[in-house]
């Protein structure tokens, strides 16, 4: 890429994330903040791409408010859609946790005075003023490939040392998604060689589909994580042990897909993070 497509792709994310962004100024449902968040992902990763290789990391990074912005509104939905978990989950119970359900209504209460408070300035026009400053001449495509091989290493470290911790499965997820968004920036044939090159023989279908269940496990290291002990002993005793319950299924049901899931890396995804190494 030279300077002006990079400032044309820059200037497009830019302007995604600030739509995204005065649509939460207005409404903090789950699905408006995933697509902020959305939106958010994909300009982190092209900035990303770019210091890690032109020695800007400094310069071309979301700011600190930008970033804050992002993680109170992803608590706020994580909590939107544990409500939504626990009243699936209970469905067919006779009673019902009332008392975490409301637990959860506040502290989202709690967050959402803090979110939009932030919401006040628009922190992506200020940004966007200092990276398209600091955006380089050229990106060239040694420099994709040198990017992509730095992520697959990382992957393949993790797959060497078989340490396939929440957190590692977790990075893997980050990693592909990083690939994922770049990996649009680019069009037509160049972009059909870079996604060989890139998955290595997984077809779109299949990352697609890993992507998704990465995802799901994601999700269900939230959902446990926020049936936290501390929160249920504030609750009444049939609450607690309804809840106790739930997220016994919960843990159990992840470790099924744990197993799965890691199998699937291991099998499918093994040989590829070594041949992907190797990207010239």
């Amino acid at each position: 890429m030279v300077k002006n497509q990079i400032k044309r792709t820059a200037n497009k994310y830019f302007q995604q994330l600030n739509k995204s962004f005065k649509k939460l100024e207005k409404h903090f449902d789950a699905d408006t903040i995933h697509g902020f968040r959305v939106a958010y992902k994909k300009l982190r990763a092209f900035l990303r791409m770019l210091a890690k290789q032109q020695g800007k990391s400094g310069e071309l990074k979301i700011s600190k408010e930008l970033k804050k912005v992002y993680q109170l509104s992803g608590a706020i939905r994580d909590l939107q859609l544990q409500q939504q978990r626990i009243i699936a989950a209970t469905k067919y119970r006779i009673k019902k946790p009332d008392q975490y359900l409301v637990l959860l209504d506040r502290q989202i209460d709690n967050l959402k005075p803090v979110l939009k408070k932030m919401l006040v300035k628009n922190f992506v026009l200020s940004c966007k003023r200092k990276a398209m400053i600091a955006l380089p001449d050229e990106f060239p495509l040694n420099r994709f490939r040198e990017f992509i091989n730095q992520k697959w290493e990382a992957i393949n470290t993790i797959f060497v040392t078989g340490l396939f911790s929440d957190d590692n499965i977790h990075s893997v997820r980050k990693a592909l998604k990083d690939f994922f968004y770049n990996l649009q920036i680019y069009e037509g044939p160049v972009h059909e060689v870079l996604a060989i090159s890139v998955w290595k023989g997984m077809d779109a279908k299949y990352i697609d589909e890993l992507l998704n269940e990465l995802g799901d496990f994601q999700d269900k290291c939230t959902a446990i994580a926020l049936l936290k002990t501390d929160w249920l002993v504030q609750l009444k005793t049939d609450n607690r042990t309804l809840l106790k319950q739930v997220k016994k299924r919960w843990i159990q049901d992840k470790r099924v897909v744990k197993h799965s899931l890691v199998s699937k890396l291991t099998i499918d995804f093994k040989a590829a993070a070594g041949i992907a190494t190797k990207i010239k």
